[in-house]
């Protein structure tokens, strides 16, 4: 490459490096944010900035910031390393958009109440806890999960449904394939042994089927809902399936 070429490529980079820097965070937003996100006290520019507080897929947080990683330009995204707190716990990712409008989230690393999903997870009311992210990897698409790597804990579980006292503990270990995003599920403690597998399509549907078995400390109103399952096998354990769209 003749060196007037060079100096042109190196001078366009270096324009586009100095308007992305500029440019005010505000702007952006009104001119690229999706629908589903909506943000306000937005300060400082694309490359380095923070918003008060906001709301996304019915979820609320706060004191979100974000610092632009410029390498991700090279790989034609636009990716950013964010810090936000929901109403209680804290969230850590880096936050990649591709071309294609798809959202990448990667090193995803935080705690939060289960109460604040129930506006996004409609099946998730009557279900409190604390939820505990480790993943590697999460893509989103027309706002639904694609694939994930990575791991999900709930601890001090509680159904309203089953027990007004914390269950227990559970993990759920999620890997992806062609078809969607499969998770191995048990128990880590409490008064329930849970073992099952969770299967999310492309389409949104998911499934949970596994088995239960009481334990000697497992209350007596878990007891009886436990027979609506039907008689244990020879192990103890009763199957369970759960079904639905997200």
């Amino acid at each position: 490459m003749s060196n007037p070429k060079r100096i042109a490529i190196l001078g366009s980079l270096t324009l586009i490096a100095a308007v992305i820097i500029m440019f005010p965070a505000r702007s952006a937003y009104n001119w690229f944010a999706p629908p589903d996100i909506q943000l306000s006290g937005i300060s400082g520019s694309v490359w380095n900035g923070a918003a008060t507080e906001g709301l996304a897929a019915g979820v609320y947080f706060r004191d979100l910031s974000w610092q632009l990683k410029p390498l991700s330009l090279l790989t034609g995204k636009l990716a950013f390393a964010t810090r936000f707190d929901p109403a209680s716990g804290f969230m850590d990712a880096d936050v990649a958009v591709a071309p294609g409008g798809a959202v990448i989230l990667s090193n995803v690393a935080g705690t939060l109440p289960l109460d604040l999903l129930h506006n996004a997870v409609r099946q998730l009311r009557g279900i409190s806890g604390n939820v505990t992210l480790n993943l590697d990897e999460l893509l989103i698409e027309n706002s639904s999960p694609v694939s994930v790597t990575g791991t999900i804990g709930i601890t001090n579980l509680t159904a309203a449904a089953l027990s007004r006292s914390p269950i227990g503990n559970f993990e759920a270990v999620l890997s992806s394939d062609a078809d969607g995003i499969n998770g191995a599920v048990k128990d880590v403690s409490g008064v329930l042994a849970v073992a099952g597998t969770l299967k999310i399509s492309k389409q949104s549907e998911y499934s949970l089927i596994g088995t239960v078995a009481t334990r000697p400390d497992t209350p007596d109103s878990i007891l009886q809902q436990l027979r609506m399952l039907g008689s244990p096998n020879a192990q103890g354990n009763r199957e369970f399936r759960i079904e639905g769209q997200l």
